[in-house]
């Protein structure tokens, strides 16, 4: 006979970076929380955050093959 343990799954959902202008952004949340109702899960917390970006590469004039990190031909 099996034996049966109760467990519980908590999971992070996470979206790609979308472009949005504000008035979609609660569109787009209530979107996210119907298709997750609809596979029996339960919103605990909701936060959305914007991405960070990243600064764009030291430049090195060491390297003859670029100006600016760009190949020069």
């Amino acid at each position: 006979m099996p034996i049966f343990r109760r467990i519980k799954i908590q999971a992070t959902v996470e979206t790609p970076a979308l472009l949005l202008p504000e008035e979609e952004i609660a569109g787009k949340l209530d979107a996210l929380k119907e298709r997750l109702q609809q596979l029996e899960l339960s919103i605990v917390s909701l936060q959305s955050s914007e991405p960070t970006t990243t600064a764009p590469p030291e430049t090195s004039d060491e390297d003859p093959w670029s100006v600016g990190g760009r190949p020069t031909e």
